[in-house]
């Protein structure tokens, strides 16, 4: 991973970490916040407000956009304490960077949000929320993305086998219409599309399938992130959200709720991955399989089934993200040699167990 300073939209003193082709930028003017977030030369995925650009010091919570960490359950009060504070980077010695905000006076609570690589083209962020009150408190470490508006949310609904007790719930907040056109509902995913005039509403799913996506133009932004499901979350069960209005839409992952004596902390993790993908309408179950390159598995099974081996298989977010690496790679290797594509191609042809052996390899 490379880390180096710059100034970005403003904000002097920032810090872009790279990882392959994926890019991310943290502000230490506020926050702590994610501001930045590219894939290749691309555009910013991130909604940030044009009007608050290189601002701080807001003496009230400010909305600057980009992503942030807050602890649920949400509260008037609570959630809404200022951020606009200066925050501290350090580098971690495992390769990582922190960024740790002071200590919020009203709830005693210091949030951090880390950084990883994790392999290509990838980012690991930790939401670190640690208890310096004197009182015990319940909450969960709660990661909120802003993204740019005209894109499409996607949140996986549970699947497993049939049973006798429900496994999926849907949770809507009191100023969201179940009827609203933004909402498709399907039977392996629920999509949420974000629309220039669209009002505020919100939306809450218990899914255990550990991602999320959203989708704008011609990139996908997936979220992973790990569930426990033993433990109670948040608003209704909720483990992922999405809220949206005219401007942009917040694709939200959750931690477990815990209680947190003084001096304790919890960590939520997301893992962030950014991938080209072929711009298409997303309406319906089929058309987020045929995007992200899901393979369907209706058949499960029991503890001592054979998939529960292959963990990795089982999450589609990685599968399409390492569909579309290896689409950019072979577009990347094709762009900076093509001659030697080509005279790969030829000797192949007077020689087809080499180009057999090349293959398997």
């Amino acid at each position: 991973m490379k880390i180096k300073k710059i100034t970005f939209q403003g904000w002097k003193n920032c810090i872009e970490l790279t990882n392959g082709e994926f890019r991310i930028v943290v502000t230490t003017e506020v926050g702590p916040r994610i501001v930045g977030a590219f894939l290749g030369k691309g555009e910013n995925l991130l909604y940030l407000d044009k009007k608050l650009l290189g601002t701080s010091n807001q003496k009230v919570w400010t909305n600057y956009g980009g992503h942030r960490i807050w602890h649920a359950p949400e509260d008037s009060v609570r959630s809404y304490c200022p951020d606009s504070h200066k925050v501290v980077a350090a580098e971690l010695r495992d390769g990582g960077v922190a960024f740790m905000a002071p200590r919020e006076e009203l709830t005693g609570i210091v949030k951090t949000i880390n950084v990883y690589p994790e392999g290509e083209n990838s980012f690991r962020i930790e939401h670190q929320i640690r208890n310096e009150g004197l009182w015990d408190i319940e909450a969960a470490a709660w990661g909120i993305t802003q993204l740019m508006p005209g894109g499409t949310a996607i949140l996986p609904q549970n699947r497993g086998p049939e049973g006798l007790v429900p496994n999926r719930s849907v949770n809507f907040w009191p100023y969201a219409n179940p009827t609203d056109s933004r909402f498709v509902f399907g039977d392996q995913f629920v999509l949420v599309k974000q629309t220039a005039k669209g009002k505020p509403t919100k939306i809450g799913l218990n899914s255990a399938e550990g991602w999320c996506a959203y989708i704008n133009k011609n990139t996908a932004f997936i979220k992973q992130y790990e569930y426990f499901d033993e433990n109670e979350y948040p608003d209704l069960g909720s483990s992922i959200e999405v809220y949206t209005e005219g401007g942009y839409l917040e694709l939200e992952t959750l931690g477990p709720l815990a209680i947190l004596e003084p001096g304790d902390e919890v960590t939520h993790c997301e893992y962030w991955t950014a991938a080209e993908v072929e711009p298409m309408p997303l309406n319906c179950d089929e058309d987020v399989i045929n995007m992200l390159g899901i393979e369907e598995n209706d058949e499960c099974c029991d503890d001592d089934c054979c998939c529960h081996d292959h963990e990795e298989e089982k999450k589609p977010a990685k599968k399409a993200a390492k569909k579309a690496a290896k689409k950019a790679d072979s577009k990347a290797a094709a762009k900076k040699d093509g001659a030697k594509k080509a005279a790969d191609k030829n000797t192949a042809k007077k020689a087809p167990a080499k180009k057999a052996a090349k293959k398997a390899k």
